[in-house]
Protein backbone atom coordinates (compact mmCIF):
# COMPACT_ATOMS: atom_id res chain seq x y z
CA UNK A 1 0.00 0.00 0.00
CA UNK A 2 1.45 3.38 -0.96
CA UNK A 3 1.71 6.24 1.52
CA UNK A 4 -1.46 8.21 2.08
CA UNK A 5 -2.70 10.70 4.63
CA UNK A 6 -5.54 9.26 6.68
CA UNK A 7 -7.89 10.74 9.21
CA UNK A 8 -9.37 8.43 11.83
CA UNK A 9 -9.10 7.16 15.37
CA UNK A 10 -5.77 5.92 16.64
CA UNK A 11 -7.23 2.40 16.43
CA UNK A 12 -8.17 2.95 12.79
CA UNK A 13 -4.67 4.24 11.99
CA UNK A 14 -3.19 1.06 13.47
CA UNK A 15 -5.64 -1.12 11.55
CA UNK A 16 -4.77 0.62 8.28
CA UNK A 17 -1.07 0.18 9.02
CA UNK A 18 -1.57 -3.56 9.54
CA UNK A 19 -3.26 -3.65 6.14
CA UNK A 20 -0.30 -1.82 4.61
CA UNK A 21 2.02 -4.53 5.98
CA UNK A 22 -0.16 -7.22 4.38
CA UNK A 23 -1.14 -8.77 7.72
CA UNK A 24 -3.85 -11.38 7.13
CA UNK A 25 -4.72 -12.50 10.68
CA UNK A 26 -4.74 -10.99 14.17
CA UNK A 27 -4.92 -13.51 17.01
CA UNK A 28 -6.49 -12.29 20.24
CA UNK A 29 -9.54 -11.32 22.28
CA UNK A 30 -10.98 -8.30 20.39
CA UNK A 31 -8.96 -5.68 22.28
CA UNK A 32 -7.74 -3.04 21.59
CA UNK A 33 -11.36 -2.75 20.54
CA UNK A 34 -10.90 0.33 18.34
CA UNK A 35 -8.34 -1.60 16.28
CA UNK A 36 -10.54 -4.66 15.84
CA UNK A 37 -13.58 -2.68 14.80
CA UNK A 38 -11.54 -0.80 12.19
CA UNK A 39 -9.98 -3.88 10.57
CA UNK A 40 -10.62 -4.39 6.87
CA UNK A 41 -12.36 -7.74 7.25
CA UNK A 42 -11.92 -8.43 3.54
CA UNK A 43 -8.16 -8.52 4.06
CA UNK A 44 -7.56 -9.24 7.76
CA UNK A 45 -9.28 -12.00 9.72
CA UNK A 46 -9.49 -11.44 13.48
CA UNK A 47 -9.16 -14.80 15.25
CA UNK A 48 -10.76 -14.94 18.68
CA UNK A 49 -8.76 -17.35 20.84
CA UNK A 50 -9.52 -19.02 24.17
CA UNK A 51 -6.40 -17.65 25.91
CA UNK A 52 -4.18 -14.71 24.99
CA UNK A 53 -1.09 -16.87 25.51
CA UNK A 54 -2.32 -19.10 22.71
CA UNK A 55 -2.85 -16.05 20.52
CA UNK A 56 0.84 -15.17 20.88
CA UNK A 57 1.77 -18.76 20.02
CA UNK A 58 -0.53 -18.73 16.98
CA UNK A 59 1.19 -15.55 15.81
CA UNK A 60 4.51 -17.38 16.24
CA UNK A 61 3.29 -20.27 14.08
CA UNK A 62 1.99 -17.78 11.52
CA UNK A 63 5.40 -16.08 11.36
CA UNK A 64 7.38 -19.28 10.93
CA UNK A 65 5.02 -20.59 8.24
CA UNK A 66 5.04 -17.39 6.17
CA UNK A 67 8.27 -15.52 6.84
CA UNK A 68 6.11 -12.54 7.87
CA UNK A 69 5.69 -11.12 11.37
CA UNK A 70 2.70 -12.50 13.26
CA UNK A 71 0.31 -10.22 15.12
CA UNK A 72 -1.51 -10.94 18.38
CA UNK A 73 -3.61 -8.78 20.68
CA UNK A 74 -4.68 -8.65 24.31
CA UNK A 75 -6.71 -6.61 26.72
CA UNK A 76 -5.59 -4.81 29.86
CA UNK A 77 -4.17 -6.49 32.97
CA UNK A 78 -4.53 -10.28 33.00
CA UNK A 79 -4.94 -10.28 29.23
CA UNK A 80 -1.54 -8.61 28.93
CA UNK A 81 0.14 -10.88 31.46
CA UNK A 82 -1.30 -13.94 29.72
CA UNK A 83 0.91 -13.03 26.76
CA UNK A 84 4.13 -13.53 28.72
CA UNK A 85 4.68 -17.24 28.03
CA UNK A 86 4.01 -16.90 24.30
CA UNK A 87 6.22 -13.83 23.92
CA UNK A 88 8.94 -15.50 26.00
CA UNK A 89 9.18 -18.31 23.45
CA UNK A 90 9.20 -15.86 20.53
CA UNK A 91 11.99 -13.91 22.21
CA UNK A 92 14.17 -16.95 22.84
CA UNK A 93 13.42 -18.39 19.39
CA UNK A 94 14.08 -15.05 17.62
CA UNK A 95 10.65 -14.87 15.97
CA UNK A 96 8.96 -11.54 15.14
CA UNK A 97 5.63 -11.40 16.95
CA UNK A 98 3.92 -8.03 17.31
CA UNK A 99 1.59 -7.68 20.28
CA UNK A 100 -1.06 -4.95 20.34
CA UNK A 101 -2.00 -4.57 24.00
CA UNK A 102 -4.79 -2.40 25.37
CA UNK A 103 -3.73 -0.39 28.39
CA UNK A 104 -5.45 1.43 31.25
CA UNK A 105 -6.65 4.88 30.11
CA UNK A 106 -3.79 7.30 30.59
CA UNK A 107 -5.78 9.64 32.84
CA UNK A 108 -6.61 6.75 35.22
CA UNK A 109 -3.08 5.43 35.73
CA UNK A 110 -2.18 5.27 39.42
CA UNK A 111 -5.81 5.36 40.63
CA UNK A 112 -6.31 1.58 41.06
CA UNK A 113 -8.36 1.37 37.90
CA UNK A 114 -9.80 -2.04 37.06
CA UNK A 115 -7.06 -4.53 36.07
CA UNK A 116 -4.34 -1.86 36.18
CA UNK A 117 -0.78 -3.18 36.14
CA UNK A 118 2.52 -1.82 34.86
CA UNK A 119 2.31 -3.63 31.54
CA UNK A 120 5.61 -2.27 30.23
CA UNK A 121 7.40 -3.70 33.28
CA UNK A 122 5.53 -7.01 33.00
CA UNK A 123 6.34 -7.53 29.32
CA UNK A 124 9.83 -6.00 29.13
CA UNK A 125 11.74 -9.20 30.09
CA UNK A 126 10.13 -11.14 27.21
CA UNK A 127 10.14 -8.42 24.54
CA UNK A 128 12.72 -6.97 22.21
CA UNK A 129 11.05 -3.55 22.23
CA UNK A 130 8.05 -1.81 23.79
CA UNK A 131 6.36 1.32 22.44
CA UNK A 132 3.42 3.25 23.82
CA UNK A 133 0.98 5.40 21.86
CA UNK A 134 0.54 8.57 23.91
CA UNK A 135 -0.64 10.70 20.99
CA UNK A 136 -3.18 9.42 18.44
CA UNK A 137 -1.22 11.10 15.62
CA UNK A 138 1.69 8.77 16.47
CA UNK A 139 -0.31 5.52 16.26
CA UNK A 140 0.85 4.54 12.77
CA UNK A 141 4.41 5.67 13.47
CA UNK A 142 4.72 3.53 16.62
CA UNK A 143 3.22 0.53 14.79
CA UNK A 144 5.76 0.93 11.98
CA UNK A 145 8.55 1.01 14.55
CA UNK A 146 7.27 -2.28 15.96
CA UNK A 147 7.48 -3.94 12.55
CA UNK A 148 10.94 -2.48 11.88
CA UNK A 149 12.39 -3.59 15.22
CA UNK A 150 10.72 -7.01 15.24
CA UNK A 151 12.01 -8.00 11.79
CA UNK A 152 15.53 -6.57 11.86
CA UNK A 153 18.77 -7.84 13.40
CA UNK A 154 17.98 -10.82 15.59
CA UNK A 155 14.17 -10.89 15.20
CA UNK A 156 11.94 -10.88 18.24
CA UNK A 157 8.65 -9.74 19.75
CA UNK A 158 7.67 -6.08 19.80
CA UNK A 159 4.86 -4.71 21.96
CA UNK A 160 2.62 -1.72 21.17
CA UNK A 161 0.84 -0.45 24.30
CA UNK A 162 -2.50 1.15 23.43
CA UNK A 163 -4.07 3.27 26.20
CA UNK A 164 -7.83 2.83 25.91
CA UNK A 165 -8.65 6.55 25.93
CA UNK A 166 -6.06 7.38 23.25
CA UNK A 167 -7.32 4.64 20.91
CA UNK A 168 -10.64 6.41 20.35
CA UNK A 169 -9.19 9.85 19.72
CA UNK A 170 -9.12 11.27 16.19
CA UNK A 171 -5.98 12.28 14.30
CA UNK A 172 -4.58 12.60 10.81
CA UNK A 173 -1.29 10.94 9.85
CA UNK A 174 0.44 9.25 6.92
CA UNK A 175 -0.18 5.50 6.69
CA UNK A 176 2.33 3.27 4.90
CA UNK A 177 4.61 0.25 5.31
CA UNK A 178 8.36 0.65 5.46
CA UNK A 179 9.95 -1.30 2.57
CA UNK A 180 11.07 -4.78 3.52
CA UNK A 181 9.65 -4.75 7.04
CA UNK A 182 6.66 -6.86 6.08
CA UNK A 183 9.07 -9.83 6.03
CA UNK A 184 12.05 -11.01 8.02
CA UNK A 185 14.95 -10.57 7.99
CA UNK A 186 14.01 -7.09 6.81
CA UNK A 187 17.58 -5.80 6.58
CA UNK A 188 20.36 -8.26 5.81
CA UNK A 189 23.87 -7.49 7.00
CA UNK A 190 27.00 -9.22 5.69
CA UNK A 191 30.11 -10.37 7.54
CA UNK A 192 33.33 -8.49 6.91
CA UNK A 193 35.70 -9.51 4.12
CA UNK A 194 38.38 -10.20 6.69
CA UNK A 195 36.25 -12.69 8.61
CA UNK A 196 35.23 -14.39 5.35
CA UNK A 197 38.86 -14.79 4.33
CA UNK A 198 39.78 -16.12 7.79
CA UNK A 199 36.93 -18.62 7.72
CA UNK A 200 37.92 -19.82 4.26
CA UNK A 201 41.48 -20.37 5.47
CA UNK A 202 40.21 -22.56 8.33
CA UNK A 203 37.99 -24.51 5.94
CA UNK A 204 40.94 -25.12 3.62
CA UNK A 205 42.98 -26.62 6.44
CA UNK A 206 40.22 -28.75 7.98
CA UNK A 207 40.20 -32.54 7.62
CA UNK A 208 37.14 -33.38 9.69
CA UNK A 209 34.89 -30.30 9.51
CA UNK A 210 31.21 -30.28 10.39
CA UNK A 211 28.54 -27.67 9.79
CA UNK A 212 26.21 -26.99 12.74
CA UNK A 213 23.12 -25.38 11.21
CA UNK A 214 20.98 -23.59 13.77
CA UNK A 215 17.59 -21.95 13.74
CA UNK A 216 19.14 -18.82 12.30
CA UNK A 217 19.56 -20.71 9.02
CA UNK A 218 15.79 -21.23 8.90
CA UNK A 219 15.01 -17.64 9.87
CA UNK A 220 17.44 -16.39 7.22
CA UNK A 221 16.19 -18.93 4.64
CA UNK A 222 19.79 -20.03 4.15
CA UNK A 223 19.14 -23.74 3.67
CA UNK A 224 20.19 -23.78 0.00
CA UNK A 225 23.47 -22.03 0.75
CA UNK A 226 24.25 -24.35 3.68
CA UNK A 227 23.76 -27.42 1.51
CA UNK A 228 25.70 -25.86 -1.36
CA UNK A 229 28.67 -25.32 0.96
CA UNK A 230 28.37 -28.86 2.32
CA UNK A 231 28.20 -30.42 -1.14
CA UNK A 232 31.05 -28.31 -2.50
CA UNK A 233 33.47 -29.63 0.11
CA UNK A 234 31.90 -32.84 1.40
CA UNK A 235 31.13 -31.46 4.86
CA UNK A 236 28.61 -33.27 7.09
CA UNK A 237 25.67 -31.16 8.26
CA UNK A 238 24.25 -31.48 11.77
CA UNK A 239 21.36 -29.28 12.83
CA UNK A 240 20.10 -27.90 16.09
CA UNK A 241 16.48 -28.62 16.96
CA UNK A 242 15.34 -25.29 15.52
CA UNK A 243 17.58 -25.85 12.51
CA UNK A 244 15.60 -28.95 11.52
CA UNK A 245 14.72 -28.57 7.85
CA UNK A 246 18.01 -27.08 6.67
CA UNK A 247 18.86 -30.39 4.99
CA UNK A 248 16.69 -33.35 4.05
CA UNK A 249 17.30 -36.50 6.11
CA UNK A 250 17.92 -38.56 2.98
CA UNK A 251 20.86 -36.38 1.94
CA UNK A 252 24.09 -38.37 2.28
CA UNK A 253 25.73 -35.53 4.24
CA UNK A 254 22.88 -35.17 6.75
CA UNK A 255 23.81 -36.47 10.21
CA UNK A 256 20.68 -35.48 12.15
CA UNK A 257 19.78 -33.27 15.10
CA UNK A 258 22.48 -32.57 17.67
CA UNK A 259 22.20 -32.54 21.39
CA UNK A 260 21.13 -34.19 24.58
CA UNK A 261 17.43 -34.41 23.68
CA UNK A 262 18.06 -36.60 20.62
CA UNK A 263 21.34 -38.29 21.55
CA UNK A 264 20.12 -41.14 23.73
CA UNK A 265 20.38 -44.85 22.98
CA UNK A 266 17.61 -44.86 20.36
CA UNK A 267 18.12 -41.31 19.14
CA UNK A 268 19.43 -40.37 15.74
CA UNK A 269 21.27 -37.50 17.42
CA UNK A 270 23.93 -39.99 18.46
CA UNK A 271 25.38 -39.75 14.97
CA UNK A 272 25.43 -35.95 14.94
CA UNK A 273 27.00 -35.85 18.40
CA UNK A 274 29.70 -38.32 17.38
CA UNK A 275 30.56 -36.43 14.20
CA UNK A 276 30.85 -33.16 16.14
CA UNK A 277 32.97 -34.85 18.82
CA UNK A 278 35.39 -36.09 16.13
CA UNK A 279 35.54 -32.76 14.26
CA UNK A 280 38.65 -30.62 13.98
CA UNK A 281 36.53 -27.67 12.79
CA UNK A 282 32.94 -26.77 13.71
CA UNK A 283 31.26 -24.18 11.51
CA UNK A 284 28.34 -22.99 13.66
CA UNK A 285 25.73 -21.00 11.76
CA UNK A 286 22.85 -19.23 13.47
CA UNK A 287 22.91 -20.99 16.85
CA UNK A 288 22.90 -19.56 20.37
CA UNK A 289 25.00 -22.58 21.50
CA UNK A 290 22.66 -23.35 24.38
CA UNK A 291 22.74 -26.19 26.87
CA UNK A 292 20.85 -28.86 24.92
CA UNK A 293 22.50 -28.53 21.52
CA UNK A 294 26.01 -28.57 23.03
CA UNK A 295 25.24 -31.46 25.39
CA UNK A 296 25.84 -29.30 28.48
CA UNK A 297 28.57 -27.36 26.68
CA UNK A 298 30.76 -30.44 26.22
CA UNK A 299 30.63 -30.18 22.41
CA UNK A 300 32.54 -29.13 20.40
CA UNK A 301 35.44 -30.60 22.34
CA UNK A 302 38.39 -28.51 23.53
CA UNK A 303 40.87 -28.03 20.72
CA UNK A 304 38.24 -28.00 17.99
CA UNK A 305 38.52 -24.82 15.96
CA UNK A 306 35.24 -22.93 15.70
CA UNK A 307 33.82 -20.57 13.10
CA UNK A 308 30.64 -18.95 14.42
CA UNK A 309 28.39 -17.05 12.02
CA UNK A 310 25.52 -15.16 13.63
CA UNK A 311 23.59 -11.96 13.07
CA UNK A 312 23.99 -11.09 16.75
CA UNK A 313 27.52 -10.30 17.99
CA UNK A 314 26.41 -11.12 21.53
CA UNK A 315 26.24 -14.82 20.61
CA UNK A 316 29.64 -15.45 18.99
CA UNK A 317 32.04 -16.52 21.71
CA UNK A 318 29.37 -16.45 24.44
CA UNK A 319 29.65 -20.14 25.36
CA UNK A 320 32.31 -21.60 23.07
CA UNK A 321 35.78 -20.28 22.34
CA UNK A 322 35.53 -19.00 18.78
CA UNK A 323 38.44 -18.91 16.36
CA UNK A 324 36.69 -16.79 13.74
CA UNK A 325 33.53 -14.76 14.44
CA UNK A 326 31.42 -13.77 11.43
CA UNK A 327 28.75 -11.18 12.16
CA UNK A 328 26.03 -11.04 9.56
CA UNK A 329 22.97 -12.59 7.98
CA UNK A 330 23.49 -16.31 7.39
CA UNK A 331 22.26 -16.44 3.80
CA UNK A 332 24.06 -13.34 2.52
CA UNK A 333 27.30 -14.19 4.31
CA UNK A 334 27.34 -17.75 2.97
CA UNK A 335 26.84 -16.40 -0.55
CA UNK A 336 29.97 -14.26 -0.05
CA UNK A 337 31.91 -17.13 1.51
CA UNK A 338 31.10 -19.49 -1.35
CA UNK A 339 32.15 -16.89 -3.89
CA UNK A 340 35.41 -16.26 -2.03
CA UNK A 341 36.20 -19.97 -1.87
CA UNK A 342 35.57 -20.33 -5.60
CA UNK A 343 37.77 -17.36 -6.40
CA UNK A 344 40.58 -18.63 -4.18
CA UNK A 345 40.16 -22.21 -5.45
CA UNK A 346 39.91 -23.55 -1.92
CA UNK A 347 39.76 -27.34 -1.82
CA UNK A 348 39.86 -28.89 1.67
CA UNK A 349 40.76 -32.56 1.89
CA UNK A 350 37.88 -33.77 4.04
CA UNK A 351 38.38 -37.18 5.65
CA UNK A 352 34.80 -37.78 6.84
CA UNK A 353 33.26 -39.67 3.92
CA UNK A 354 29.69 -40.45 2.98
CA UNK A 355 30.54 -44.14 3.38
CA UNK A 356 31.58 -43.56 6.99
CA UNK A 357 28.36 -41.67 7.71
CA UNK A 358 26.40 -44.49 6.08
CA UNK A 359 28.05 -47.02 8.38
CA UNK A 360 27.03 -44.97 11.43
CA UNK A 361 23.43 -44.89 10.20
CA UNK A 362 23.42 -48.64 9.61
CA UNK A 363 24.80 -49.27 13.09
CA UNK A 364 22.09 -47.19 14.70
CA UNK A 365 19.36 -48.70 12.53
CA UNK A 366 20.16 -52.04 14.11
CA UNK A 367 18.97 -50.59 17.42
CA UNK A 368 16.04 -48.53 16.23
CA UNK A 369 14.45 -50.66 13.51
CA UNK A 370 12.97 -53.28 15.88
CA UNK A 371 11.13 -50.53 17.74
CA UNK A 372 10.01 -48.76 14.55
CA UNK A 373 8.42 -51.98 13.28
CA UNK A 374 7.22 -53.31 16.63
CA UNK A 375 3.76 -54.84 16.95
CA UNK A 376 3.90 -54.64 20.74
CA UNK A 377 1.07 -53.43 22.93
CA UNK A 378 0.95 -50.80 24.26
CA UNK A 379 2.22 -49.16 21.09
CA UNK A 380 5.89 -48.21 20.99
CA UNK A 381 6.32 -44.50 20.19
CA UNK A 382 8.96 -45.32 17.56
CA UNK A 383 6.32 -47.32 15.65
CA UNK A 384 3.95 -44.35 15.77
CA UNK A 385 6.74 -42.07 14.53
CA UNK A 386 7.47 -44.43 11.63
CA UNK A 387 3.82 -44.34 10.61
CA UNK A 388 3.81 -40.54 10.82
CA UNK A 389 6.92 -40.41 8.61
CA UNK A 390 5.05 -42.37 5.95
CA UNK A 391 2.47 -39.59 5.52
CA UNK A 392 4.96 -36.71 5.51
CA UNK A 393 5.63 -35.11 2.13
CA UNK A 394 7.27 -31.97 0.78
CA UNK A 395 4.23 -29.87 1.74
CA UNK A 396 4.04 -31.02 5.37
CA UNK A 397 4.75 -28.79 8.36
CA UNK A 398 5.18 -30.53 11.71
CA UNK A 399 4.58 -28.65 14.95
CA UNK A 400 5.98 -30.58 17.88
CA UNK A 401 5.11 -29.81 21.47
CA UNK A 402 7.72 -29.71 24.23
CA UNK A 403 9.00 -32.52 26.46
CA UNK A 404 9.17 -36.11 25.16
CA UNK A 405 7.44 -35.34 21.87
CA UNK A 406 10.24 -32.95 20.91
CA UNK A 407 12.93 -35.59 21.29
CA UNK A 408 10.89 -38.25 19.54
CA UNK A 409 9.75 -36.09 16.64
CA UNK A 410 13.01 -34.30 15.93
CA UNK A 411 14.90 -37.58 16.08
CA UNK A 412 12.57 -39.98 14.29
CA UNK A 413 10.11 -38.20 11.99
CA UNK A 414 11.71 -38.11 8.57
CA UNK A 415 12.25 -34.69 7.06
CA UNK A 416 11.81 -34.99 3.29
CA UNK A 417 12.10 -31.34 2.27
CA UNK A 418 14.09 -28.21 3.00
CA UNK A 419 12.82 -25.08 4.66
CA UNK A 420 10.46 -24.53 7.55
CA UNK A 421 9.25 -28.10 7.92
CA UNK A 422 9.41 -28.44 11.74
CA UNK A 423 8.64 -25.92 14.44
CA UNK A 424 8.84 -26.54 18.17
CA UNK A 425 9.21 -24.44 21.35
CA UNK A 426 12.92 -24.91 21.77
CA UNK A 427 13.58 -21.41 23.03
CA UNK A 428 11.93 -22.23 26.35
CA UNK A 429 10.57 -25.78 26.12
CA UNK A 430 7.13 -24.77 27.38
CA UNK A 431 4.33 -27.33 27.31
CA UNK A 432 1.08 -26.68 25.48
CA UNK A 433 2.66 -25.00 22.48
CA UNK A 434 2.11 -27.37 19.57
CA UNK A 435 -1.62 -27.00 18.88
CA UNK A 436 -1.82 -23.17 18.90
CA UNK A 437 1.30 -22.99 16.70
CA UNK A 438 -0.27 -25.46 14.28
CA UNK A 439 -3.49 -23.44 14.08
CA UNK A 440 -1.57 -20.24 13.40
CA UNK A 441 0.56 -21.93 10.73
CA UNK A 442 -2.44 -23.50 8.99
CA UNK A 443 -4.47 -20.28 8.89
CA UNK A 444 -1.38 -18.50 7.55
CA UNK A 445 -0.79 -21.02 4.75
CA UNK A 446 -3.88 -23.17 4.07
CA UNK A 447 -2.10 -24.99 1.23
CA UNK A 448 0.25 -26.79 3.60
CA UNK A 449 -0.48 -29.99 5.46
CA UNK A 450 -0.03 -29.18 9.14
CA UNK A 451 0.39 -31.99 11.67
CA UNK A 452 0.60 -31.27 15.39
CA UNK A 453 2.40 -33.83 17.57
CA UNK A 454 1.73 -33.51 21.28
CA UNK A 455 1.76 -35.53 24.46
CA UNK A 456 -1.33 -35.89 26.59
CA UNK A 457 0.29 -33.74 29.28
CA UNK A 458 1.00 -30.84 26.93
CA UNK A 459 -2.33 -31.24 25.15
CA UNK A 460 -4.11 -30.71 28.46
CA UNK A 461 -2.86 -27.11 28.46
CA UNK A 462 -4.50 -26.20 25.17
CA UNK A 463 -7.27 -28.62 24.26
CA UNK A 464 -9.80 -25.77 24.39
CA UNK A 465 -8.25 -24.37 21.20
CA UNK A 466 -9.69 -27.32 19.24
CA UNK A 467 -12.91 -25.32 19.28
CA UNK A 468 -10.98 -22.40 17.76
CA UNK A 469 -9.64 -24.69 15.04
CA UNK A 470 -13.17 -25.87 14.28
CA UNK A 471 -14.62 -22.35 14.34
CA UNK A 472 -12.08 -21.06 11.82
CA UNK A 473 -11.92 -24.32 9.84
CA UNK A 474 -8.18 -24.73 10.48
CA UNK A 475 -7.62 -28.21 9.06
CA UNK A 476 -4.93 -29.43 11.46
CA UNK A 477 -4.23 -33.11 12.14
CA UNK A 478 -3.38 -33.51 15.83
CA UNK A 479 -1.71 -36.72 17.04
CA UNK A 480 -1.74 -37.21 20.81
CA UNK A 481 0.99 -39.46 22.22
CA UNK A 482 -1.17 -40.69 25.07
CA UNK A 483 0.78 -42.53 27.76
CA UNK A 484 -1.46 -41.46 30.63
CA UNK A 485 1.32 -39.75 32.54
CA UNK A 486 3.68 -36.80 32.64
CA UNK A 487 6.41 -39.12 31.42
CA UNK A 488 9.39 -36.76 31.42
CA UNK A 489 8.72 -35.76 35.02
CA UNK A 490 7.92 -39.31 36.09
CA UNK A 491 11.04 -40.86 34.62
CA UNK A 492 13.18 -38.01 35.93
CA UNK A 493 11.87 -38.53 39.47
CA UNK A 494 12.29 -42.29 39.19
CA UNK A 495 15.92 -41.85 38.20
CA UNK A 496 16.57 -39.48 41.10
CA UNK A 497 14.51 -41.10 43.85
CA UNK A 498 13.46 -44.54 42.59
CA UNK A 499 9.82 -43.48 42.61
CA UNK A 500 7.56 -40.69 41.35
CA UNK A 501 4.67 -38.81 42.92
CA UNK A 502 1.52 -37.35 41.34
CA UNK A 503 2.56 -37.79 37.71
CA UNK A 504 -0.07 -40.21 36.43
CA UNK A 505 -3.21 -38.97 34.69
CA UNK A 506 -6.64 -40.49 34.14
CA UNK A 507 -7.23 -42.56 31.01
CA UNK A 508 -8.85 -39.93 28.81
CA UNK A 509 -9.88 -40.61 25.22
CA UNK A 510 -8.95 -37.28 23.67
CA UNK A 511 -10.78 -38.14 20.48
CA UNK A 512 -14.00 -37.83 22.51
CA UNK A 513 -12.86 -34.39 23.61
CA UNK A 514 -12.18 -33.50 19.96
CA UNK A 515 -15.65 -34.58 18.88
CA UNK A 516 -17.23 -32.59 21.72
CA UNK A 517 -15.37 -29.52 20.46
CA UNK A 518 -16.71 -30.00 16.91
CA UNK A 519 -13.63 -31.71 15.42
CA UNK A 520 -13.26 -35.23 14.06
CA UNK A 521 -11.32 -37.85 15.95
CA UNK A 522 -10.61 -41.47 16.79
CA UNK A 523 -8.56 -43.52 19.27
CA UNK A 524 -5.93 -46.07 18.23
CA UNK A 525 -4.64 -48.89 20.43
CA UNK A 526 -3.41 -51.28 17.69
CA UNK A 527 -0.23 -50.32 15.79
CA UNK A 528 -1.62 -51.71 12.55
CA UNK A 529 -4.44 -49.18 12.73
CA UNK A 530 -2.19 -46.10 13.03
CA UNK A 531 -1.64 -45.65 9.30
CA UNK A 532 -5.32 -45.85 8.29
CA UNK A 533 -6.27 -43.47 11.11
CA UNK A 534 -3.71 -40.91 9.95
CA UNK A 535 -5.01 -41.18 6.40
CA UNK A 536 -8.58 -40.60 7.57
CA UNK A 537 -7.40 -37.57 9.51
CA UNK A 538 -5.63 -36.12 6.49
CA UNK A 539 -8.67 -36.74 4.30
CA UNK A 540 -11.12 -35.14 6.77
CA UNK A 541 -12.72 -31.85 5.80
CA UNK A 542 -11.86 -30.15 9.09
CA UNK A 543 -9.56 -30.49 12.11
CA UNK A 544 -9.05 -34.08 13.24
CA UNK A 545 -7.43 -35.72 16.26
CA UNK A 546 -5.91 -39.19 16.53
CA UNK A 547 -5.44 -40.31 20.14
CA UNK A 548 -2.76 -43.03 20.17
CA UNK A 549 -2.24 -45.08 23.34
CA UNK A 550 1.51 -45.60 23.75
CA UNK A 551 3.69 -47.43 26.26
CA UNK A 552 4.07 -45.30 29.43
CA UNK A 553 7.46 -46.95 30.10
CA UNK A 554 8.94 -45.71 26.80
CA UNK A 555 11.51 -42.94 27.08
CA UNK A 556 12.41 -40.30 24.54
CA UNK A 557 16.10 -40.31 23.50
CA UNK A 558 17.04 -37.78 26.19
CA UNK A 559 20.51 -38.51 27.52
CA UNK A 560 19.90 -37.28 31.08
CA UNK A 561 17.09 -39.79 31.63
CA UNK A 562 19.10 -42.87 30.65
CA UNK A 563 21.07 -45.17 32.87
CA UNK A 564 24.87 -45.02 32.70
CA UNK A 565 26.16 -46.75 29.57
CA UNK A 566 22.87 -46.52 27.65
CA UNK A 567 23.76 -43.42 25.64
CA UNK A 568 26.88 -43.12 23.57
CA UNK A 569 26.34 -39.84 21.82
CA UNK A 570 29.94 -38.72 22.27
Amino acid sequence: MSERAMKGTAGALIAATLRAYQVTHVFGMADPVHVFHALDRGAIQPVTVRDEKHGAIMAHGYAKATGRPGVCAATTGPGATNLVTGLFEASKSSVPVIALVQETPAHLVGKHAASEVDQAAALAPVSKWIGRIVNPAKAAEVTRAAFRVATSGRPGPAVVLCPADVMGQMAEAPVYAEPGCDRFPSFRSRASRGSIAAAATLLAAARRPVIVAGGGCILSQAWREVVELAEAYGIPVATTMTGRGVIADAHPLSVGVLGSSTGGRHGLGRIANRVLAEADLAFIIGSRTGQIVTSDWTLPRPGTKVIHLDVDPVETGRNIRTTVAMIGDARETLVDLLEHCREQKIRPEVETTAAYLGSLRAELAGLTEPLATSAALPIQPERLLREISRVVDAHTLITADASYVTGWALSHVENVAQGCTFISPRGTGGLGWGLPAAIGAKLADPRRTVICLTGDGGFGYVMNELETAARYRAKVLTVVFNNGTLAFQKHYEEKLFGTAIECDLLDVDYSEVARALKCGGERVVDPDRIGPALQRGLAAEGPYLVDVVIDPRAKAPIVSLESPGEASGH
